[in-house]
């Protein structure tokens, strides 16, 4: 999922849907389709016309109707508001191949916190912890986001 849209402007929700179709073997257009109306994206309307939020939302949805074995997502929920991270964590969730790796770079730990399995801290380009969730809230009687804020306080 990048952070920046690489997507032509001037193509619609549909027609999108059609290219990664084309160019992804692993794409399930009717996946697609299904989230893009569970959102309420018109598929009609060109991603220049969209909000930034919408064509995050729509990003997301092509990302997530593929096959992968591994998913990339940097930021997902950043920008947005909070019923719309957990609606995107939801989407995340309950659409990824359960046989993949999926990797959320985030700022927003108690928003993912209960989704996470595994937790790799990055400082200054260098790993500074990595441990299963389930370790840091055994061991260390506080949650990841508690650990987070020590490690990463100002």
């Amino acid at each position: 999922l990048p952070d920046r849209n690489a997507l032509p402007e001037y193509m619609t929700t549909d027609q999108l849907i059609g290219l990664y179709q084309d160019f992804f073997e692993d794409f399930d257009k009717e996946r697609a389709e299904a989230m893009v109306d569970d959102l309420g994206i018109d598929r009609r309307q060109s991603l220049k016309k969209m909000s930034k939020g919408t064509k995050e939302k729509l990003q997301l949805c092509l990302i997530m109707a593929r096959n992968a074995q591994v998913y990339l997502l940097d930021e997902p929920i950043g920008g947005v508001d909070p019923a719309t991270r957990d609606y995107i964590l939801k989407t995340i969730i309950s659409n990824y191949n359960e046989d993949a790796i999926m990797i959320i770079s985030t700022h927003l730990i108690a928003d993912i916190e209960s989704v996470i399995d595994d937790v790799v801290f990055l400082k200054e380009g260098r790993v500074v912890l990595h441990e299963t969730a389930e370790r840091i809230r055994e061991e260390k009687g506080e949650s990841v986001d508690q650990l987070f804020r020590e490690v990463f306080r100002c």
